[in-house]
């Protein structure tokens, strides 16, 4: 008899066999499953360095293009610096050259030097008559010719010393501070009241003392013909009424004459400047009201300037020139 327990072994073998082989089956697609996981993600993984490496080489050719840029720059630029370098040592060449030349008629450059200051001295003097100015540049080139101090020059510095003493010796004339006061009494012409704008005050009619009838009718008589017949002077006629805008143009001139007397001033042109003022003056007594402070003030300031002298004596300083000339080897 053959043993029962048997079959029952081969069953239970089978179903092991048969759970082994579906765990391995489970196995290995769960290995699968990862191992396409795992290769997914490097392919990303791989797709992503792909793109980074290319952006970097991207970067890397814009980088080495703008190098390439820069040192194009930079060759052009030491290149004109270069330039620059050869123009500056030649210059220096030049310039050394003409130091040398220099130094060795330095005597002749500082005559050169007193002569420009003697000729711009004595075209101070003839053009605008600024003596100050003129002193100036022959102390300057009184200066100039202490730096020679030889007694071949000893006579062109007595001259220059004499020219200077009778530029010393001549009276100040401030054409500054006569141009300050003529602007402040430009600035005071607005201030001024016009004569055609004041008004004779009325007279107050005394009260007369009780009288007949026929005295109060002789006395209306007489007085309707005071008013009928008026006596007037025809040699100095009554200004008429100016409107806003002429009155405005009546300040405005004035103005304009006491500029231009400042400009006269500054330019030492007495003629012209006297003629200003007085026409100022008599604009001023003419048009506005003499009883008022800002009358007084500005016809006192006028009279005042009509005084002051802006033009003195010039002495000239040809005689230096001269002597400048003869110290050079040259004919007056």
């Amino acid at each position: 008899m053959s043993d029962p327990s048997i079959p029952e072994r081969r069953s239970g073998l089978t179903r092991i066999g048969a759970l082994l082989l579906i765990f391995v089956c489970i196995t290995l697609a769960i290995l699968l499953a990862f191992t396409r996981t795992q290769l997914h993600e490097l392919r990303q993984d791989l797709s992503k360095r792909l793109s980074d490496t290319d952006q970097l080489s991207h970067q890397v050719q814009q980088t080495a293009q703008q190098a390439n840029e820069t040192s194009r720059e930079t060759s052009t630029r030491l290149a004109l610096l270069e330039s620059r370098f050869a123009q500056s040592q030649n210059q220096q060449i030049e310039l050394e050259a003409l130091y040398q030349d220099l130094m060795r008629n330095h005597d002749d450059w500082i005559l050169a030097e007193v002569e420009q200051l003697v000729i711009i001295a004595n075209q101070q003097l003839e053009l605008t008559g600024n003596v100050q100015s003129a002193l100036a540049a022959l102390e300057a080139a009184d200066m100039r010719l202490q730096r020679i101090d030889k007694p071949l020059f000893s006579q062109l510095r007595e001259t220059l010393k004499q020219d200077m003493d009778h530029l010393r010796a001549l009276p100040y004339v401030d054409t500054n501070g006569i141009a300050l006061r003529l602007d402040a009494l430009s600035r005071q012409v607005d201030n001024l009241t016009l004569a055609t704008d004041t008004r004779p005050r009325a007279r107050a009619t005394p009260a007369s003392p009780a009288v007949g009838p026929w005295a109060s009718l002789t006395q209306k008589v007489l007085k309707d013909l005071g008013d009928a017949i008026k006596i007037r002077r025809m040699d100095n006629p009554e200004l008429p009424l100016l409107t806003p805008e002429q009155s405005f143009f009546l300040r405005e001139n004035l103005k304009l004459r006491l500029l231009s007397a400042r400009n006269d001033a500054l330019t030492h042109q007495e003629l012209r400047y006297q003629d200003d003022l007085k026409t100022a003056s008599d604009w001023l007594t003419r048009y506005f009201d003499t009883q008022t402070p800002a009358f007084n003030l500005v016809k006192n300031g006028l009279d005042q300037l009509l005084t002051t002298p802006v033009t003195i004596p010039i002495p000239d300083v040809s005689a230096t020139l001269s002597a400048v000339h003869a110290a050079r080897g040259m004919h007056p």
